[in-house]
């Protein structure tokens, strides 16, 4: 692991002892400078399970993931930072689906001084913009909304957010049970090839900003600040990799950059 080169991708120059301060803004940093987004998936590219893999995408190619593979490389930093990190196996919820599978979704648990703190820099604006520890229904806010981890059953316990309807809805589930990368293998093959997967059904790139998030999908750029959201029609691929280049800085397929 090539810490320097992270720390410069994701344009981090502060601490680096395993202390909730520097995960702290590890976590927030990583959110503000690698997207969330399933390209490869929709342009035939395999994605590959492997930390030297994942360093070279997200990190030489200054590109963007999904849960496996930015979560997956943000434990390998913290771990050779000095963090007490485990992965954690997670099954998301969909509204017309329930909850999916398990190693449906890969979270991390960082433990300091005793305490225990879920970190995800993969799961969108269904997560606060720092990790959040591990006690019960103690209800936590920010400025990207409010959270709470509450128990779901004797197993499970279930990270929830206030949705846009202003009713609390679960994220995901999870247990504490360690997990390997390679347990997500097949479930990562899933969310590229099943036409069930929702990473297949539409592309997809997201990144929070210092005012809110930028989203970029099929049909539409919505620029969130400061709770006003501004959307712009995205008429063909052209112009979505246009949009891709200058709101996110990924260029695909040596496209032109138009500004």
């Amino acid at each position: 692991m090539n810490v320097d080169a992270y720390l410069e991708r994701i344009q981090y120059t502060g601490q680096r002892e395993p202390t909730l301060a520097t995960l702290q803004a590890l976590h927030h940093q990583h959110q503000l400078t690698v997207p969330i987004e399933n390209l490869d998936i929709h342009n035939n590219r395999e994605i590959r399970l492997l930390p030297e893999a994942l360093f070279d995408k997200l990190i030489t190619q200054k590109r963007g993931g999904f849960c496996y593979e930015l979560n997956g490389l943000f434990y390998e930093l913290l771990n050779t930072l000095g963090f007490d990190v485990t992965r954690i196996s997670g099954c998301t919820y969909e509204t017309d689906k329930g909850f999916n599978p398990e190693f449906d979704h890969l979270a991390i648990v960082a433990r300091i001084d005793g305490i225990d703190w879920l970190v995800d820099v993969a799961f969108g604006k269904r997560f606060p913009l720092y990790p959040i520890p591990l006690r019960l229904n103690q209800i936590q806010e920010d400025k990207s909304g409010c959270y709470l981890i509450a128990e779901h059953d004797a197993d499970y316990m279930a990270i929830r957010h206030v949705n846009e309807q202003g009713d609390w809805e679960p994220g995901y589930i999870f247990t504490l049970t360690p997990r390997e990368l390679s347990d997500f293998a097949d479930m990562c093959r899933f969310h590229q090839t099943s036409s069930d997967s929702f990473f297949t059904r539409n592309k997809m790139c997201s990144l929070v900003t210092p005012e809110g998030r930028i989203t970029l999908t099929d049909t539409a750029l919505k620029v969130t600040e400061y709770g006003y959201v501004t959307e712009t029609n995205v008429p063909d691929s052209q112009a979505f990799d246009t949009f891709l280049y200058n709101y996110f800085g990924i260029r695909l397929n040596g496209m032109p950059a138009m500004v």
